[in-house]
């Protein structure tokens, strides 16, 4: 199997910063874009998703891939992790020596798992395989399927959790007590906890004192890798920066 880092016809691919407390950038999320044709019918990126193919969805993660290879001089000297989704359709597509190498070579490229994935409802050993050879993120933790049966069924460091659990817990009279015991817990036992959906200052506001290890969501503005790699978002600034 080979890479190759040319995008299929309006696509395109940009990246989602995480904060450390330090403000530092200390990875990004790769995600797909795509330009719709005048006139068509407005579709979303799940949408899309659910009605591509699985050669297309193949094709998509090994020109993510590709693209982060091209540039992995920039994710090593700035210490910046890179993480790619795949699911059951392109889980196959890492059982590749040559995309094994490549990932190796890399050497910062982490894979997410989504806690909706059926692979981790139960014991998988397809996965469980390629856990040796790759890194694995659980996705979108909290969302009401796998739950911490996901982390019984497979071996995770990191764990990013769903961005509407942070949004309903908001909402709750005792939810801020909720979040910060749950994020107690996965510290306490050595996870790496990523909270997604942070959207305003508020959202930083209510999560400040509790022990995450990263944040992202639409505060911070997603980019090309161009603009990436060109300093136009500085690895080393938060834009609301909180402070301890």
């Amino acid at each position: 199997m080979s890479l190759t880092s040319a995008e299929p016809t309006g696509l395109r691919y940009v990246f989602q910063p995480m904060f450390d407390r330090a403000g530092k950038m200390i990875a990004v999320e790769c995600l797909t874009r795509f330009t719709q044709e005048p006139g068509s019918a407005a579709i979303t990126v799940e949408q899309f998703f659910s009605d591509a193919s699985d050669e297309l969805r193949a094709r998509i993660l090994q020109e993510q891939i590709a693209l982060v290879k091209s540039y992995q001089w920039w994710f090593q000297q700035n210490d910046v992790m890179v993480t790619i989704n795949v699911d059951e359709a392109t889980l196959h597509t890492l059982n590749d020596d040559f995309i094994a190498d490549c990932v190796k070579t890399i050497g910062c490229l982490h894979f997410e798992v989504s806690e909706f994935s059926s692979t981790l409802v139960k014991r998988n050993p397809a996965i469980e395989a390629l856990g040796d050879k790759y890194s694995f993120w659980l996705d979108d933790f909290g969302a009401g399927y796998a739950g911490f049966g996901a982390l019984a069924m497979q071996s995770f460091r990191f764990i990013k959790m769903d961005k509407n659990l942070l949004w309903n817990l908001r909402e709750k009279k005792n939810g801020q007590q909720l979040m910060a015991s749950l994020l107690h817990y996965f510290s306490a036992n050595h996870y790496q906890v990523i909270v997604e959906g942070i959207e305003t200052q508020e959202h930083l506001t209510w999560i400040d004192n509790m022990p995450w290890f990263a944040l992202q969501g639409l505060l911070w503005q997603e980019q090309s890798i161009e603009a990436l790699t060109a300093g136009q978002s500085s690895a080393n600034a938060l834009p609301h920066q909180t402070h301890h």
